[in-house]
């Protein structure tokens, strides 16, 4: 009887967990056709179906997130981790959420580590904590992240591009150049292949990476070149920069080394 007994619940849990599944398949089904209050009646039946996993969680995250709800989704991911704390999904999207809708990056700092502790090779982790780093100012261990990266070869161009202005701002201008040619270079093989409605991103990405590269220039003191590079940039800056290098180049040396990065 006993044996029997648990292969009926066996049976059962089976049963609870492939329904679930089912429902958040309905759940993403009525999202994409943006009936979200369907989609979350989906969700809730999946949560009574499997409560102990945290994929009905995350995808309730996900609905409240839609709805601007941002506070309410961070505390299903919070509970999603409670359920699954060495998961490091629920941990980077919680990071993501912090970071980007509720501006709260230390928190979001404190995810991302958790997050890398599980998954300690995930680049885009990595690459975010060092974005939630530099949103607080802490330009040395944000550098320190880029530098494993570029040590290890997963390095992206928006990153390298990062990189080379944290050089540039701490007074390192010349392995700052050297970096930001290295992500100009990239950024050039990526706008020759870009698809039309990418290449205008893909082209002012370029003209910021080449004004960074003048203000190495600054930096260094050489202000006949970095005003060269800037004249002929077609960046909606560029006028403006070349205004201040004119009237008082000194001073735009001053808000290099003290300017933000994003």
């Amino acid at each position: 009887m006993s044996a029997g007994f648990l292969v009926g619940a066996l049976v059962l849990l089976a049963l609870s967990l492939y329904l679930s599944d089912y429902y958040l398949g309905e759940q993403r089904r009525l999202a994409t056709a943006g009936d979200m209050r369907g989609a979350m009646e989906q969700v809730r039946t999946a949560e009574r179906l499997d409560p102990f996993s945290p994929r009905p969680l995350q995808a309730r995250a996900a609905l409240l997130q839609r709805q601007g709800r941002y506070g309410e989704a961070a505390e299903a991911l919070e509970t999603a981790i409670q359920r699954d704390p060495n998961n490091y999904t629920p941990h980077m999207v919680l990071g993501f959420l912090q970071m980007n809708q509720l501006n709260d990056y230390g928190a979001a700092t404190e995810s991302f580590r958790e997050a890398l502790e599980r998954n300690p090779r995930a680049t885009v982790i990595s690459t975010a904590l060092a974005q939630a780093l530099l949103r607080q100012g802490e330009f040395e261990e944000a550098r320190q992240v880029y530098e494993r990266l570029r040590e290890d070869g997963r390095i992206s161009t928006q990153s390298l591009y990062n990189l080379g202005r944290i050089y540039v701002r701490a007074g390192e201008a010349e392995k700052g150049m050297r970096v930001l040619e290295e992500a100009r270079r990239q950024a050039i093989q990526a706008l020759e292949v870009a698809e039309p409605p990418r290449r205008s991103e893909a082209a002012e990405f370029v003209d910021s990476i080449e004004l960074s590269i003048a203000d190495a220039l600054v930096v260094k003191g050489q202000y006949a070149e970095a005003r060269e590079i800037v004249a002929e940039s077609s960046a909606d800056q560029a006028d403006a920069i070349l205004a201040l290098l004119d009237s008082d180049p000194e001073m735009y040396r001053e808000s290099v080394k003290n300017s933000e990065i994003y």
